[in-house]
């Protein structure tokens, strides 16, 4: 074999090896939403427990995403990369062996950080492999390895989750670990990449110390109090040192985010666009996959079957709106996405309650689609309003943007949830006519119906139909009332890119794609 078939052969099991990590990322997360409910009955989690599952991923990947693209630079990509590829496996394995809720979320922060070592450096490692003359191949089979796996991953772990646990959601991701190394390992010299930059950790720590205390008052509320000096002591403090961390970043030579960019309106509409759509987003997969497996009584297998009407679309619409980028801008086809998204958000808020899925499946699919076709874009345009050089500090930017996003939403969305199921609780245990010991029986049979278990469900309905009737109900109305938090993002979001972007193609250079 000559040398010059070996070096290309090395170059596309880099590129095999980046897309295995995007799909290890994809699987995970779907996977994750599946074996939710699962989770939930097994360790005897509530709602407000539950969601921190969720919540601290998101808030580990927001926090640090910035310094995952700087330590790729600073430390090598296939080193950084290698190392996220053995975190996010040690993290599966700890996840997957859990007990109880503490060691399930450190394994979910090491999941997290996995994440961002080794996410930019996959993304960058691919897009660099062949240089520009390749660059179209390799990311387009980045990208559509990338989307096989998030449509097959809730089918696979919906599999595994009904025949074992909800375990081999997280084990799923060893095998997989494995074979994205000896790719990696096969790459050699094909996926060396220069070191350059600096690496400030100071900055890292204020953006964590900022984004924290915020996260948590706002996911604790509904058991402190909005009123609470707690809530707001944390809420307040985490908002002043977010302040400062702008600050800091707008003054500094070489910022982790840099935020300076975000003067531009242009580039402002492509963060609060990518910022609602995912606060919006990821509560909405969770608590879609909770509603179905507890409220209409799916399988996890059917759970995961079900979200394929969300994510088809959304890779169908995916490829459309870059033809429509391409031919009239940014805001056709992030307007039309965002339209589309929020009635389908708005939709659901209205069939949730009705207790049947036919009534989800036309929401579901206008939600898939106009996701498709905004979030992408969001990215594309964002990155093409600078500078090549400074697309990736760009890009790690609005990623920044969007991974926030997904934090404070799910803690948004949650909060309304359990504080609206715990009223309906209290009404439905008085409605039902129980007194004394009674009731106090009662409610706990009710309290463990509503963690998921099994036995106590079957009692409830056996001994009071009507009671788990009404929680059955409850549930529902408590989900959608949630995800009205996530229609109002989406509209927020329609309405600032209406007035913000502008409607002309951007002209400053090719604009980089990137998959959702």
């Amino acid at each position: 074999m000559s040398e010059a078939s070996i070096e290309s052969r090395q170059r596309w099991f880099t590129v095999f090896a980046a897309a295995g990590a995007l799909g290890m990322i994809m699987i995970d997360g779907t996977g994750t939403a599946v074996a939710l409910p699962s989770i939930q009955r097994d360790l005897m989690l509530s709602h407000g427990a539950q969601q921190w599952i969720i919540t601290l991923y998101a808030l580990t990947v927001a926090v640090a995403i910035a310094t995952g693209g700087r330590l790729a630079d600073v430390a090598g990509r296939a080193r950084m990369f290698r190392a996220g590829v053995v975190l996010f496996a040690f993290g599966s394995a700890v996840s997957g062996l859990s007990v109880n809720l503490p060691m399930l979320l450190c394994g979910r922060a090491l999941e997290g950080l996995g994440n961002i070592m080794m996410a930019p450096a996959a993304a960058l490692l691919a897009t660099e492999a062949f240089g520009p003359t390749g660059r179209g191949r390799a990311m387009g089979l980045y990208s559509g390895l990338g989307g096989l796996a998030m449509v097959i991953g809730p089918i696979v772990c919906g599999a595994l989750v009904q025949a074992g646990n909800w375990r081999w959601a997280f084990f799923v991701n060893l095998p997989l670990a494995a074979l994205v190394l000896v790719l990696l390992a096969k790459a050699g010299p094909a996926a060396a990449s220069p070191r350059s930059g600096t690496f400030r950790p100071a900055h890292s720590l204020l953006l964590a110390a900022a984004l924290g205390p915020m996260v948590l008052g706002l996911q604790q509320s509904h058991s402190w109090g909005w009123t609470s000096p707690l809530t707001v002591g944390l809420i307040a403090s985490g908002c002043l040192l977010l302040g400062v961390f702008i600050l800091t970043q707008a003054r500094a030579d070489d910022p982790l985010v840099d935020v300076r960019l975000f003067t531009r309106r242009q580039f402002s509409a492509d963060g609060v666009a990518l910022f609602c759509v995912q606060s919006a987003i990821v509560g909405q997969s969770a608590y879609g996959a909770i509603f179905l497996q507890r409220v209409l009584h799916f399988t996890p297998l059917e759970s995961g079957l079900a979200m394929l009407l969300f994510l088809v679309p959304m890779l169908i619409c995916a490829p459309l709106s870059g033809v429509l980028y391409d031919r009239h801008g940014a805001k056709l086809p992030v307007v039309a996405g965002l339209s589309l998204a929020t009635l389908g958000f708005f939709l659901e808020t209205q069939a949730l309650p009705r207790m049947d899925f036919a009534h989800m499946v036309p929401a579901l699919i206008l939600l898939g689609a106009g996701i498709g076709l905004c979030v992408s874009q969001t990215y594309t345009d964002g990155t093409a309003q600078v500078a090549e050089s400074q697309r990736g500090r760009a890009f790690g930017a609005l990623d920044t943007v969007r991974q926030l996003g997904g934090a404070m939403g799910m803690a948004a969305i949650g909060t309304v949830v359990v504080a609206m199921e715990r009223g309906r609780f209290h009404a439905i245990a008085e409605a039902s006519g129980v007194e004394g010991a009674a009731r106090a029986q009662l409610e706990v049979i009710m309290g463990q119906a509503i963690y998921g278990n099994e036995e106590a469900a079957r009692a409830l309905a056996a001994q009071a139909p009507a009671v788990a009737e009404a929680l059955r109900l409850s549930a529902a109305r408590s989900i959608a009332d949630g995800y009205y938090v996530g229609f109002i993002m989406l509209a927020v979001a329609l309405l600032a890119v209406i007035v913000l972007m502008r409607g002309r193609p951007n002209t400053t250079g090719a604009p980089v794609k990137v998959t959702i």
